[in-house]
């Protein structure tokens, strides 16, 4: 408990950090919709995006507004007042008389539980509330979560945040790991009977301009177009501590970089320690790291194609890698010098989308190369290790207010390993990448429709191959494994989902799901998903 409100005064007396929008916020869907319609000019191949860059598209999109369907106008009000504190930032809109207030509702909208807004500085905060009960393959499972978000502006330039919360889920068919679905990956703290424990916490600080932001902090990313997963970075995996750097000097431009600090859980002998304590021996591991950057064109207002490279190197920081323009690649080569076991892992990626205003539809596609080698193609070698996401979605087509999403995605064997253990495109074990993995595919189609400004439904299928789980060695053996080679995982389902959102950050959810999986590799699948299942629930929250 001690730690607990260290922790609470050390986040709301910063100065500053750097105000990010999480990746599953609803105003990046708005926001893209009203883009695939030509109302405004809107990539977000790159999230988070600070709550001051999606304040100025709120703006551009208040000047569009004769343009909007009703529905979207109620949209439109609705986000005003969730960022009504950054517009003010934007617009130089002060109230120079600002006191403190406790729970207060605006304009029947936004929910807070304490905001201040003065000039120079302000400060927001509110709990996180969330349960669960639902029924997972005939199996009841309960889902508590609890904490607390704070964040504000101060000094014109500066923003600082923080959100953490507790988890529990009790019930006999527990996912601990959650292998081989989109839910996100766990830091377990506790397993008990029939249930386990885990925590989460995201935090940023930093400083942001007019076209630019720097920041610190531990957040999570989505990189790349995909809806149904993201091949190049993807929240799969905890979130992890990073430096980041954005600029965009003019409107066709935009240059993203990032150094994050990942979990190996690779062991280091040389750190071993003993302690006085029996059974308290202290083993650290190999430190590891993953550097990115890329550069994003625009050159017209429904164009976009982003290119970059990441690498994963691990033992001790390198500064080379603390250079944002840097070519990862060459210093890789230049650090290694001729030494196979020195080397990091690299990757190149692109990504890019085409929108159709008459057809109010978006063309996007993510290509992702693992450890390629100009040298070994100039030689013959080949080009497997690949793996791309191709994708359509329409709006508004035959009814205003809907949407339509089909996507592919393949990932062939071999990426995303790495024959060096502590080199892997993983944080914390988990898949840094699309949550498929290598040596599978998934296509999936989805239908979603807003039944008014506060209620949504969707329903979405989708149809995931999986390949056996590969051994680095055989991506060195002949002949090369074909694409979902070895033990075969299939897997059928049908979700639907009814979202209500009266104010924010209040939410409640409903949904059913059917999925059919068979497995051929023993142990991979959990025994209670196998064969035919149902799944339902209600989920209650406030804060998320």
């Amino acid at each position: 408990m001690k730690k607990f409100i260290l922790i609470f005064i050390f986040a709301t007396t910063l100065s500053a950090q750097s105000v990010y929008e999480p990746v599953n916020s609803d105003v990046y869907n708005f926001l893209n919709t009203l883009s695939i319609k030509g109302l405004i000019s809107f990539n977000y191949e790159i999230k988070p995006l600070t709550r001051i860059e999606i304040a100025k598209k709120i703006l551009e999109v208040s000047d569009k507004e004769p343009g909007l369907t009703e529905l979207e106008k109620a949209l439109l009000f609705f986000y005003r007042q969730d960022y009504l504190q950054e517009i003010n930032l934007l617009t130089q809109n002060f109230n120079s008389q600002a006191k403190p207030e406790f729970f207060t509702i605006r304009n029947n909208a936004r929910i807070r539980f304490f905001e201040y807004a003065g000039k120079d500085f302000s400060f927001f905060a509110d709990p996180m509330l969330s349960l669960s009960v639902q029924s997972i393959a005939g199996e009841k499972l309960f889902v508590r979560r609890n904490g607390f978000s704070v964040y504000g502006y101060a000094l014109n330039n500066w923003a600082y945040s923080l959100n953490f919360f507790d988890n529990e889920e009790s019930g006999n068919n527990l996912d601990i790991y959650k292998n081989l679905t989109p839910e996100r990956g766990t830091s377990i703290t506790k397993i008990k009977q029939n249930s386990f424990e885990y925590d989460e916490v995201n935090a940023s600080i930093g400083y942001y301009w007019s076209n630019g932001s720097i920041s610190i902090g531990k957040e999570y990313f989505r990189i790349g177009s995909g809806r149904n997963g993201n091949l190049i970075l993807n929240d799969k995996a905890p979130s992890f501590p990073f430096i980041r750097f954005d600029y965009k000097p003019v409107d066709w431009l935009r240059f993203f970089y990032f150094h994050s600090f990942l979990i190996s859980n690779v062991p280091d002998s040389s750190t071993f320690r003993y302690n006085q304590v029996p059974g308290r021996n202290s083993l650290s591991d190999v430190p590891k790291f993953l550097a990115l950057h890329s550069l994003s064109l625009y050159p017209s207002d429904n164009i976009s194609f982003t290119i970059g490279e990441s690498i994963v190197y691990s033992d001790k920081i390198q500064p080379v890698y603390l250079i944002p323009v840097m070519f990862f690649r060459v210093a890789d080569h230049y650090l290694a010098k001729g030494n196979n076991s020195s080397t990091g892992n690299a990757q190149i990626f692109a990504d890019a989308s085409y929108k159709n205003y008459k057809l109010r539809t978006n063309f996007y596609g993510s290509l992702f190369i693992d450890e390629l080698s100009f040298n070994s193609l100039f030689e013959g070698g080949n080009l497997s290790a690949v793996g791309y996401t191709i994708g359509i979605e329409s709006v508004d087509l035959l009814i205003n207010n809907s949407s339509f999403n089909i996507e592919y995605t393949r990932i062939n064997p071999f990426v995303y390993m790495n024959s060096e253990e502590a080199q892997t495109y993983r944080n914390d074990d988990y898949i840094l990448g699309h949550w498929i993995g290598s040596n599978g595919d998934l296509i999936s189609l989805k239908y979603g429709q807003y039944l008014m400004r506060s209620l949504q439904f969707s329903v979405s299928t989708w149809y995931f191959r999986k390949g056996k789980n590969e051994i680095p060695i055989e991506q060195y053996s002949l002949p090369y494994p074909e694409f979902l080679y070895g033990e075969k995982r299939y897997e059928f389902g049908i979700d639907m989902r009814l979202k209500f959102k009266p104010w924010q950050p209040v939410n409640a959810e409903a949904y059913y799901s059917f999925r059919r999986i068979t497995d051929e590799l023993a142990g991979r699948t959990l025994d209670y998903k196998l064969w035919d299942n149902h799944y339902f629930g209600i989920i209650f929250s406030y804060g998320f």
